[in-house]
């Protein structure tokens, strides 16, 4: 009970963080300068995998490996290491000697396949290899809405991931990774001169803002 208590009051601390990144998110969005056709490259991705995803038949087994081998790769990270590992259409799992709400929750907010196609780039580059570059953004385009899209309809389903650490908790921790790594992908691929440091500061600032806010509110409430 006291568990379940605390999660529930961690993902309400997490809810103006949510809004205050993603306020950030859609302000430096605006702001910020796209590098030359990259950007369309990426988009075409994105529309690519919506085309795919909803004419024709679902990746449900490529989710699953990716989810799977997400929690596994986050496992080693902290130190685990992967006892069994299987994937199918019908769900998958994963024995772990080492697991966290960080490597439970990992699948829903880290694009697995967009962090290979990065590395394919960044490899790409290395190799002075330009004519490669804007098909990989494309995968990395695509990888990214397959990430979102199948994200979106497996949290609809019942996950034992989730229900480990609480709804209450494991939405809005999602979101806000989401919210965090999509202005990295950002940063990292599609902007000419964005600053990621100032992004987390102005999100921080904005979320501290919106709770000073509430704050104010309520006692102004209480006072009535």
């Amino acid at each position: 009970m006291l568990r379940r208590t605390i999660t529930i009051l961690l993902g309400i601390a997490l809810l103006p963080f949510c809004i205050g990144f993603s306020w950030q998110l859609a302000v430096t969005a605006v702001d910020i300068t796209y590098k030359p056709l990259i950007s369309y490259w990426f988009t075409g991705g994105v529309l690519l995998d919506l085309i795919i995803h909803f004419l024709f038949k679902q990746p449900i087994l490529s989710y699953v490996v990716g989810h799977e081998l997400t929690h596994a790769f986050f496992a080693i990270l902290f130190g685990g290491s992967v006892k069994a590992f299987h994937a199918s259409e019908k769900g998958g799992r994963v024995h772990l000697t080492k697991s966290n709400f960080v490597i439970t929750l990992a699948p829903y907010f880290f694009p697995l396949y967009t962090f290979f196609a990065l590395i394919a780039i960044w490899l790409a580059r290395t190799a002075n290899a330009p004519a490669l570059e804007p098909w990989l953004v494309l995968v990395a385009g695509a990888a990214f809405a397959f990430h979102i899209v199948l994200t979106a309809i497996f949290l609809q389903t019942d996950q034992n991931d989730i229900r480990e650490h609480g709804a209450f908790f494991s939405y809005p921790l999602i979101f806000l990774f989401n919210v965090v790594l999509t202005a990295l992908l950002i940063r990292l691929l599609l902007a000419q001169d964005m600053s990621y440091p100032a992004y987390l500061i102005d999100g921080i600032m904005r979320s501290i803002n919106l709770i000073a806010l509430g704050i104010a509110k309520l006692y102004g409430w209480i006072a009535q």
